[in-house]
């Protein structure tokens, strides 16, 4: 149905994969080499996790504002929409940018960042897909 508690967790699980993905990819990125340096030395691997980091740390604001709201009983539909849409839409960005900095270990099951881009491509389409999300924003405006 239409509990916001339902879409906040969905929020909440993405979130966790974001900044696991982030671990992951910065672990991965200070040992592995390439060109005689590892892959974080590069201005570009910096940058781009930067920038992930820059906008998780924003989401992660929202959802704890979110979390807040629903213990008191007052987080409402639009905005539990709104968490569901913005943290699942980071989520694939993140985990996709993450795994275009393992490189074709990616791709490899042996590494937490394959399963993490499988695994996250449901949660657009579960808990009401982003688009119902929208709807349901909108109505509210």
């Amino acid at each position: 149905g239409e509990l916001p508690q339902e879409r906040l967790i969905i929020a909440m699980g993405a979130m966790t994969t974001i900044e696991r993905a982030l671990e992951e990819t910065l672990a991965f990125t200070k040992e592995r080499k390439a060109f005689g340096k590892t892959i974080w030395d590069f201005q570009n691997t910096q940058f781009t996790l930067a920038e992930l980091k820059a906008r998780a740390t924003a989401a992660k604001v929202f959802v704890n504002h979110c979390i807040a709201q629903h213990l008191e009983g007052k987080l409402d539909v639009p905005t539990a929409c709104m968490a569901k849409l913005w943290l699942t839409e980071l989520q694939g960005e993140v985990v996709d940018k993450c795994l275009q900095l393992h490189g074709g270990s990616g791709y490899i099951n042996d590494y937490p960042i394959a399963r993490m881009f499988r695994d996250s491509r449901v949660t657009r389409i579960f808990g009401g897909s982003n688009e119902i999300m929208k709807m349901v924003i909108a109505r509210s405006m």
